[in-house]
């Protein structure tokens, strides 16, 4: 298992935290490095200078007790006051050594003359001591005061330092602000690239499997499904596959079935017509009235039988074929042919038939249009109630043919409009017709107009009923004389 191919996605979405988290743990641990040795760099300066200054102050001061003990050893001559500036000297020179340590290096020269005046005189003062009180008395102290002088510089130049020193704390804050600004400048564009670099590993396979479920959604089982990425989701795809076969195998088989049971259908169909003919041509002898009537019912009801069927035959055929052919038509010709073939349902629902035809011809595939219209006229005459009114009209807009096929029957619920052209779908309205249908009218009708470049749409007709409008982008032409 490699780092960036995990078997598992959940461990790639740890690594992908991970690795995208790390430049700013990174930058969260520098950030945190610099500062602390900023701060204890501060704090070292601080307490260097701030020692400093303190002893200066009290080099000051130890200085002028020193100077006190040697004048009032010169006016008294007492051995005590003697031994108190030899040790008063060695802590002032104790005191310029531990200054020597914390003072600026600017400051060793003058803390080095100090130490030598402060030195020498003293051992002056001793060494006329040793020599009686006259050469004690003739010895010249105002050397202290340039030692003073000298040690004040020294005090004043400390309180400089810490000046100095915090400009340098600050200049080094600053100095750290900006490396942090730039150090998190910098890894930004590395962090966005780590997020895309797994946004895009996270999310292949996941609209892989996507766009495998839309095919599989939108009936195409013939792309093979897939998916990369960790074992799991490949393993997913695997299933996804899987599922395609046999969605496909099921397709087939249902196809396959529409086939071969609408094709033994036709058989016995054939039979039923042509016996229904030669009875109603009375060729097995005359019939009475009411026999003919019933052989007429057989006949029109073995028609309407085969047409069922051919839209099963349609149904289950390759929706990829191509167009049989396209000729010229003249389109009131074709509508007064539909009509005069659904006349008996006509006349035996007493239905109102309203036309309002153009006189023209679409150079068009004859048999699709044909049954195109068959079908909506069927569905309109079939819904329209005993004394009803169905609507055909025929008009052109712009480049256009439209077709209007209307009824004043009850119409298209609403909640069914986006499914009424699915296949097998019945609506909800009840059928006025003798024989239920099969669902498969609308998909077809829809099928065909698609194929030929046109479209279809569905809208409330001015009486209440359904009005299927058909869109055909072609021009109507003047019939040839």
């Amino acid at each position: 298992m490699s780092l960036f191919r995990p078997k598992s996605f959940l461990v790639l979405v740890l690594i992908g935290f991970s690795v995208v988290l790390m430049p700013l743990l990174i930058a969260l641990i520098f950030a945190q490095v610099s500062v602390r040795g900023m701060v204890d760099q501060g704090t070292e300066t601080v307490y260097r200078s701030v020692s400093a200054a303190e002893g200066g102050r009290v080099l000051v001061e130890r200085l002028v007790d020193l100077e006190r003990s040697a004048r009032q050893y010169q006016v008294l001559k007492e051995p005590a006051l003697l031994e108190d500036v030899a040790r008063k000297r060695d802590d002032v020179l104790d005191r310029i050594e531990n200054l020597a340590v914390l003072a600026d290096p600017s400051q060793h020269g003058v803390l080095e003359s100090l130490r030598g005046g402060v030195d020498a005189l003293t051992a002056e003062l001793i060494s006329a001591a040793g020599n009686g009180e006259r050469s004690v008395s003739d010895l010249d102290l105002d050397e202290f005061v340039r030692l003073n002088a000298m040690a004040k510089t020294v005090y004043f130049n400390s309180y400089d330092l810490i000046v100095r020193e915090v400009d340098s704390l600050h200049a080094r804050a600053s100095k750290v602000q900006n490396l942090l600004i730039w150090t998190s400048l910098g890894l930004l564009p590395l962090t966005l690239l780590l997020v895309v670099f797994f946004v895009r590993r996270l999310s292949r396979p996941v609209q892989q499997i996507n766009k495998g479920i839309m095919r599989l959604g939108e009936g195409d089982f013939s792309t093979e499904v897939s998916v990369g990425g960790p074992q799991d989701l490949r393993y997913l795809g695997q299933r996804l596959d899987w599922l395609r076969q046999r969605l496909g195998e099921v397709e087939r088989e249902k196809h396959r079935f529409l086939a071969h049971v609408s094709h033994e259908l036709k058989t016995p169909l054939a039979s039923i017509r042509e016996g229904s003919e030669l009875l109603i041509e009375q060729v097995g002898g005359p019939l009475t009235k009411q026999q003919r009537e019933i052989a007429r019912i057989l006949g029109k009801n073995s028609v309407q039988l085969q047409k069922m069927i051919e839209n099963l035959l349609g149904f289950s055929c390759n929706p990829t074929r191509s167009l049989r052919g396209e000729t010229r038509v003249d389109l009131q010709e074709m509508i007064e042919a539909l009509l005069q073939d659904h006349r008996a349902v006509v006349l035996k629902k007493n239905l109102q038939i309203k036309t309002r035809l153009r006189p023209g011809e679409l150079t068009v595939d004859r048999d699709r249009l044909r049954t195109v219209l068959d079908n909506l006229l069927s569905n309109a005459v079939k819904y329209t109630p005993c004394g009803g009114q169905v609507e055909i009209a025929v008009r052109s807009a712009g480049d256009e043919t439209l077709i209007d096929v209307s009824d004043s029957g009850p119409g298209v619920d609403e909640t069914e409009k986006e499914k009424i052209f699915e296949p097998f779908f019945q609506g909800s309205a009840p059928c006025l017709g003798p024989v239920q249908g099969t669902g498969l009218g609308l998909s077809i009708v829809q099928e065909y107009v698609d194929e030929l470049n046109g479209w279809i749409e569905l809208e409330k007709s001015c009486t209440g009923g359904a009005l299927f409008r058909i869109h055909l982008p072609m021009k109507m032409e003047p019939l040839h004389e």
